[in-house]
């Protein structure tokens, strides 16, 4: 499993680290605190030896970083790495916001709304597709979007941590809720702030994306 040491410090913004490999623009480390493209969450970008990273993903057991060109740096050298703070620190706010709009998606509308797919999640929004058994209801969304906005200014703690059977399962806990989840988070609800929940376009029939935006 790649050293995935973002999900035991998301909050690290800056670090050092050794190159294990340069491939041209492709860049491996030996240890990361970039996350790599999944589950939805896009990949962090930031610079490594002041040369940008605009991608990150994980491969055969390795974490990719992306170069915007051939850096000058080897194998061997000791590199500054700093990650974009600002769209890492949205993308960790919209994460735990969409594990809460989907346990009050389920508890609103009930069995008649399931899950389909969850959809891609960068620093402007995070977009999920729900499959729904009779017209999407606007007041309920609506409903939904207040009790999501009034939890997540309770302030409740959010903990992600690694099974302590399994340390390769990862997980995410607001209480009462829990799920498996591999992404970046915050500490508390608070961090989250204002969110904004909005019909997306139709992805089919029987379907409604649903987008999720921070607006505070």
């Amino acid at each position: 499993m790649p050293s995935n040491h973002y999900f035991d410090d998301p909050y690290k913004k800056e670090f050092q680290a050794k190159v294990l490999s340069v491939d041209g623009d492709k860049v491996v480390l030996e240890d990361t605190y970039f996350f790599p493209r999944g589950g939805g969450q896009t990949g962090d970008t930031g610079t490594i030896g002041g040369v940008k990273v605009v991608d990150t993903f994980a491969e055969n057991g390795r974490i990719i970083h992306v170069m915007e060109s051939v850096p000058s740096f080897k194998a061997g050298d000791t590199v500054q790495c700093e990650i974009d703070w600002e769209k890492r620190y949205r993308k960790m706010r919209l994460h735990s916001a969409s594990h809460i709009v989907y346990y009050l998606m389920r508890d609103v509308f009930g069995d008649g709304c399931t899950i389909a797919s969850s959809g891609l999640l960068d620093e402007n929004k995070e977009r999920s597709d729900y499959l729904f058994e009779a017209p999407l209801n606007k007041v309920k969304l609506k409903e939904v979007e207040d009790r999501a906005n009034a939890l997540i200014a309770e302030g409740w703690d959010i903990r992600t941590y690694r099974d302590p059977m399994d340390p390769n399962v990862l997980h995410w806990e607001m209480e009462p809720w829990k799920m498996d989840c591999c992404g970046t988070h915050p500490k508390n609800s608070k961090e989250i702030g204002h969110i904004t929940i909005s019909r997306g376009k139709k992805p089919g029939k029987g379907r409604e994306r649903i987008e999720i935006s921070l607006s505070g």
